[in-house]
């Protein structure tokens, strides 16, 4: 039976199967065959583009040429000038000379003569007659009263006797008065045309026409090279192309592929019928399919009906014929591991859970306490619990630890926790520990006694140790208060997550307790704004104190306390400041500011700690205004604007300091003054003046006992008013409350 049933498939089957691969065969070569066919009609186009373009660039070049020759060429202006007869001899020898040369330097050039309107006189390459003496005098009359502009015209030249035969040429009228309407007629060979076209054409495979704007033929290059025309049709044309300068017409095609070409004409018609061979072979194996499913449907059907039953001895018997019950069987087993897997992993699933329930409190209820008690029990853990403390181990710079270890992270994080669990073994107390995030780890710990915060310290310090002498990277980690009650358990986890996340302020790889925290205060945004502006005004000036502004805001810094996040706000607020204050630059500079200089410094803020992060912006901007001053001093003016510069900051006290007065100080126009000061600064004259004196009258608040009065005049203000409107809107406090602020 085994035998009889696997020949009655390999019947059904195979020669459908050979029928619908030669037809899926026919179909790829027809696709490809069209695929060619539009490449052809593509590469056609080009041809007839390149071609357009090739005969416009040749013809524009020998345009040119002669645009040149008569703008240039003295001999040539003498030939058309109002010289008397006498001289006239001399200087037409010098235009033949003129015109042979022409002739000798561009071959292509069949032949080329001058036409003097006022006497009427042709001049080539070997005669000088007068018009009505000459052969081409129809052509030259045709242009004279044209009155339309002079272009590229495909003709036959005359022949000069009766012997010789005509010469077929694409010809060229320039002007060369316009009072008097003479001109310089060149005529280029079309055989020329020819070549270039054949140059760029296999004419073998290739048929290429060019016609002019009225279809006349000018050349083919169907049979004979250069020919006009041809009777034979060389094949169909793919595509053409219209110059925009001439009007001529190329077009491009495939010569005749014989039966080749026959075949592919009727692509639809063939791809017709072997679609439709490949859909009647698809209904024939489904046809053939559907009747040999029958036997094993009924199988199933009784397999799904009575799976636990045994099987009939027909049935075993034909075991080897259908491997569905084995199949079956397997699939039995495998759920049935797949269930066991399942339970295991919501066993851990579960304990995540509950560790997170703990340290949490997202369960905060009245039984919360005996739910989770009762779970500690499921765990193991039946000694009754008198307190808690929550530790968080966070990874020191985690995201080049990720860079590094790749896959082999999850093994480091899982001997971190290994390692927990070891230095606490022996201990009357019990360690529970679960990865909370990416890069932290939650310690929690169960005491049973009187153990306390000693033990958990003493225990994080050999961690902290152990991390540090045998792995490549280091560990931060935060400790949180003694929780009395296993429900408050929460508020030692928040304390410990906090602890660490100052680590960017107290630094990394240490261990961080409550009174860590408490021994610096807490920084504020607002108190770093008058450096951000400081600092912000000095870069964009390109004064150097700047960085004795950031060396003292990073002072500030240090005696505060940042969480990574405030931090990170902090440094974006101080990029929007320089941001700000270049935008006023010039746009070379701002755009060197916003391609380079900006993206560095966002990528600085993602340093972990207040250290790294102000060693990175420091850098990066000694760099920015490195290059930034050398762009300045670039300028031609950069001198003359630190001269100007240096002088106001010399005398920013002399209330009549203004344009007017450094125009004459300088022997410069007031209205340049202010477009160098806009360029160089950012700012106009009297906002880059204001900043000085404000700067300068910070400065005396600070370090001296004088009065406002005394400073506004020091500052240039001889109204204190007016020095103090100023002052407040430069800080946004008046002088006074800055004086105040600044002694505190």
């Amino acid at each position: 039976m085994k035998t009889n049933w696997f020949n009655r498939l390999l019947l059904s089957y195979l020669p459908v199967f050979f029928i619908i691969s030669l037809s899926l065969l026919l179909m790829t070569y027809l696709t490809l065959s069209e695929m060619s066919k539009k490449a052809s009609v593509k590469a056609s186009q080009a041809l007839s583009q390149n071609i357009v373009k090739l005969i416009d660039n040749r013809l524009e070049a020998i345009d040119s040429l002669l645009f040149y020759e008569i703008q240039n060429n003295d001999r040539l202006k003498q030939f058309f000038s109002d010289n008397s007869r006498e001289h006239r001899k001399y200087t037409d020898i010098q235009a033949v000379s003129t015109l042979k040369e022409l002739l000798q330097n561009n071959p292509v050039i069949d032949s080329i003569y001058l036409y003097r309107a006022p006497d009427q006189t042709v001049l080539t390459t070997s005669t000088l007659t007068l018009l009505d003496q000459f052969p081409d005098k129809q052509y030259i009359g045709l242009i004279f009263n044209s009155r339309a502009a002079y272009s590229w015209t495909a003709r036959t030249l005359p022949s000069t006797n009766g012997e010789n035969e005509a010469t077929r040429v694409v010809s060229l009228a320039k002007n060369t008065n316009l009072q008097n309407l003479s001109f310089l007629i060149v005529n280029v060979r079309i055989d020329a045309l020819g070549e270039w076209i054949a140059s760029m054409a296999d004419k073998r495979t290739t048929f290429v026409r060019l016609n002019d704007a009225d279809h006349r033929p000018i050349v083919s290059l169907d049979d004979e090279e250069g020919s006009a025309s041809s009777d034979v049709n060389p094949g169909k044309v793919l595509s053409t192309a219209v110059s925009e300068k001439t009007g001529w017409i190329v077009s491009s095609g495939n010569r005749n592929g014989g039966m080749l070409e026959f075949v592919s004409s009727l692509f639809y018609l063939w791809m017709a019928i072997a679609s439709l061979i490949v859909i009647a072979g698809f209904a024939w194996i489904i046809y053939v399919s559907r009747r040999h499913y029958k036997p094993i449907q009924t199988l199933i059907s009784l397999i799904s009906g009575k799976r636990a039953a045994p099987l009939p001895a027909a049935a075993a018997e034909q075991a080897d014929e259908f491997k569905l019950i084995e199949s079956t069987i397997e699939d039995l087993f495998d759920e049935s591991n797949a269930l066991q897997e399942q339970h295991k992993e919501m066993s851990v699933y579960h304990k995540r859970h509950l560790f997170l329930s703990l340290i949490e409190n997202a369960n905060a209820t009245a039984n919360f306490g005996r739910y989770i008690e009762e779970e500690m029990t499921r765990l193991g853990i039946e000694k009754p619990v008198s307190s808690s403390l929550v530790a968080i181990v966070e990874i020191d710079h985690y995201a080049e630890f990720t860079a590094q270890y790749g896959r082999d992270q999850h093994l480091l994080k899982y001997i971190l926790g290994a390692s927990v669990k070891e230095l606490v073994e022996n201990k009357p107390f019990t360690v529970w520990t679960e990865w909370i995030s990416s890069s932290k780890m939650g310690i929690l710990f169960l005491f049973h006694g009187d153990e306390g915060e000693p033990e958990v310290r003493d225990i994080c310090e050999k961690l902290r140790e152990w991390v540090e002498g045998n792995l490549d990277f280091t560990i931060t980690i935060g400790v949180g208060q003694l929780s009395r009650e296993l429900e408050m358990t929460g508020e030692s986890f928040r304390e410990a997550v906090n602890a660490v996340g100052y680590k960017s302020s107290l630094g990394m790889n240490r261990i961080i307790a409550q009174e860590h925290m408490a021994s610096k205060p807490k920084g504020e945004l607002f108190m770093q704004l008058q450096y951000f502006r400081m600092i912000g005004q000095s870069f964009r000036l390109g004064d150097e104190k700047w960085e004795e502004y950031y060396e003292e805001m990073f002072v500030t810094l240090q005696k505060q306390l940042y969480t990574r996040d405030d931090l990170h706000s902090l440094m974006q607020v101080l990029i929007g400041y320089l941001q700000k204050e270049m935008a006023e630059l010039p746009e070379e500079l701002n755009d060197l500011w916003m391609r380079d200089i900006q993206p560095s410094l966002s990528r600085a803020i993602e340093e972990e700690t207040q250290e790294e992060v102000y060693s990175a912006f420091r850098e990066i901007l000694r760099q920015a205004f490195e290059r930034i001053g050398k762009l300045r001093e670039s300028k031609s003016s950069h001198q003359l604007v630190h001269q100007i510069k240096s002088y106001i900051e010399e005398n920013y006290g002399n209330p009549e300091l203004s344009l007017t007065h450094l125009s004459d100080a300088f022997g410069l126009n007031p209205k340049y003054l202010s477009r160098l000061f806009r360029e160089a600064f950012g700012s106009k004259f009297i906002e880059f003046v204001t900043e000085i004196r404000m700067e300068n009258a910070a400065r005396l608040l600070k370090e001296t006992p004088h009065t406002i009065q005394d400073i506004g005049r020091a500052v240039g203000y001889d109204q204190s008013l007016t020095f103090i409107r100023v002052f407040k809107k430069q800080f946004g406090e008046t002088p006074g409350q800055y004086r105040k602020k600044s002694s505190e």
